[in-house]
Parts: structure tokens; C-alpha cells; sequence
């Protein structure tokens, strides 16, 4: 049984219970040795909050009740309406694809509902008018899915046919994978390529065959991931070599103002009511495509290289409409 559902029944027993339960009828009704029953208890002191005290007297555990005999919750202080949060974020959580979380949520949200349900008939009434929308989702394989997810808890190496779509083609590679990331309504895994030697960002989607190895993952510092990952712009791998600076107009200055486009940014408020924004980068892919939704809301002052492909792309797409 999960500990968090040994947690559950613990508390269970204890919140029942109007007397101080014995360490020896904790054991028997967990079907527990001595030892785990104490870790139980530490674990429901420590990490959920729960005011377990050990009677002296009546040599035997219980939860404290106030003056007032109110029994206390579990967690952090939550109160029913946080309770209902709780379940109404599960919930959103559960549409998120491929539908593995619903199962490995499933004893927990079983559990907030127990709680929710006991204590006030009515769950949160603002389930079911909170939507998740993921614009552009690409259709993922469960199974496959189910391999990467496998792969990055046992730390193996996985051998994976993946379909590139800027090369138009496919290639078979072993792969250490390092993290799984749901950007912009998809899935990406940064793992570590053992045929090109470094690292690499794959769409989940386009992996056509996935296998667990029995060898060990090769896995980087995380320093160096965080590194890899998390400086440049977007979802693709590499440290920012470059900055790009973005002046945008008043009317566009309302939205990005308000925006993270890249946690190391700077932004700078104009006398005309625009933005100046500058952005680390190393591929421009991106970061091009977020600029053209602007239009002619944004102007790109530099670097050179930066301005003459936003220029190009604009210009090439005027020349469509004549």
C-alpha cells in the first residue's frame, strides 16, 4: 500500500477515535509493525500538519481537539473551500494528456473527495466552469508516453525512432533522458544523445517507437541542465549567446508589460507609453515567431541578424498579398 494511503488510514483511525489510541491497536488495525506506525505519525505531524500528540496517561496517540472539540483538518491549514480548490485542480490536471496523471492521482483526488464530501455535501461549485484550454495540441501514444515516464524514474537509457519534422526523416537513436516538459500545449523531452553526443530536445509526438535499455542513464549535473535548458529562449536547447532588443509601442505595451517572455529579462517603460524589452536568446526560431504576432506593433533594433530575418519573413509575407 502507497504510504500516503497508510497515511490516510492513520488518520483515519485517530480523527474516528474520542480516545487516546494505544500503539499496540495502531499496529494491529494497520496490520504494522511498531516502527512504521511511528514514522506514520511523524510523517502526519511533520509534513501534514496534523497535531498528533502522544497522552501520557492513557499511554496512547490522538489528535488534539481545541476548546471547542473542533477536529482538525488535514494539511497546512486547509479549510473546506481550499479543499474544494484542491479537487477542482486535480481536475483540471486530469485533462491534461495523455491521461497517465488520472491514474496516478487517482488515490489522492479518492481521498480530497472523501473529505470534501464528509464535511459539506456540495463539492466546489466552481467545478466545471474552470476550462483548460491547450490550443494546437498534438495527439501523443499513451504507451510510448508511459516508456519516457518509466525511463526517467528507473534512470535508463531508452532507444527511440524519432521522425524529425525540419529534416524529413527518421532516425534511430539511444537517448538518456534528462526531463519532460509540457510547453504550449505539448510535451518535449531534453535527454542526453548518445549518437550526437550531446544534448538534445525531441517532440514528444514525433518519437515513433520508444524501448526501455537495461543500461544506465547518463544524466547531467543540473547546473548544467538548468543551464542548457532554461537560459535561451523557448523550448529549444542551448545557453543564450545573444540579446534581443524589442521595442514595442503603446498600444502593444498594455500586453507585454505584463508578460515574462524570458525570466532573465529587462524591461524598460518609454516616455511614448511603449516597452523596451530585452530578451536572451540562442535560437531565434521561437522567438521570431512570438515577434511576427506583433506586427507592426514591435520593432526589433537589434541584434542585426535578428532584425534582417523578422524583416525578410514580413516582407516575404507581404509579397503574398501583392
Amino acid at each position: 500500500m502507497a504510504r500516503y494511503e497508510r497515511v490516510a488510514e492513520i488518520y483515519g483511525l485517530l480523527s474516528a477515535s474520542s480516545e487516546p489510541l494505544s500503539l499496540e491497536s495502531l499496529c494491529g488495525s494497520l496490520n504494522a509493525s511498531s516502527a512504521t506506525v511511528k514514522r506514520l505519525v511523524r510523517f502526519l505531524r511533520e509534513e501534514m500538519l496534523v497535531p498528533v500528540e502522544f497522552d501520557r496517561e492513557q499511554r496512547g496517540y490522538r489528535i488534539h481537539r481545541d476548546a471547542r472539540g473542533a477536529r482538525p483538518v488535514v494539511g497546512p491549514s486547509y479549510d473546506l473551500d481550499e479543499l474544494s480548490a484542491l479537487m477542482t485542480a486535480y481536475d483540471v490536471l486530469d485533462q491534461i494528456p495523455p491521461g497517465l496523471f488520472r491514474k496516478e492521482t487517482l488515490s489522492l483526488r479518492q481521498r480530497l473527495t472523501q473529505l470534501v464530501d464528509r464535511d459539506n455535501g456540495q463539492r466546489g461549485a466552481a467545478r466545471g466552469r474552470i476550462r483548460l484550454l491547450m490550443p494546437r495540441r498534438r495527439q501523443i501514444d499513451k504507451q510510448r508516453f508511459g516508456a519516457l515516464l518509466s525511463a526517467l524514474e528507473k534512470e535508463r537509457r531508452l532507444r527511440i525512432r524519432y521522425v524529425s519534422r525540419t529534416r524529413d526523416g527518421e532516425t534511430e537513436r539511444v537517448v538518456s533522458p534528462q526531463r519532460l516538459t509540457f510547453y504550449r500545449s505539448n510535451w518535449y523531452l531534453a535527454a542526453w544523445c548518445h549518437v550526437g553526443r550531446d544534448l538534445r530536445v525531441f517532440a514528444v509526438d514525433r518519437i515513433a517507437h520508444a524501448d526501455i535499455t537495461p543500461f544506465p542513464a547518463h544524466l547531467l549535473d543540473g547546473h548544467v541542465l538548468e543551464a542548457r535548458l532554461a537560459s535561451g529562449y523557448g523550448i529549444l536547447e542551448g545557453e543564450a549567446n545573444a540579446v534581443a532588443i524589442l521595442k514595442f509601442n503603446a498600444a502593444a505595451a498594455r500586453w507585454v508589460a505584463d508578460e515574462e517572455w524570458h525570466p532573465r529579462q529587462t524591461l524598460e517603460r518609454l516616455p511614448d507609453g511603449g516597452v523596451l524589452l530585452q530578451v536572451p536568446y540562442r535560437h531565434s526560431v521561437e522567438l521570431r515567431m512570438d515577434l511576427l504576432r506583433y506586427g507592426a506593433d514591435v520593432e526589433v533594433l537589434g541584434p542585426p541578424a535578428l532584425r534582417a530575418e523578422v524583416a525578410a519573413t514580413l516582407s516575404a509575407a507581404t509579397s503574398l498579398y501583392g
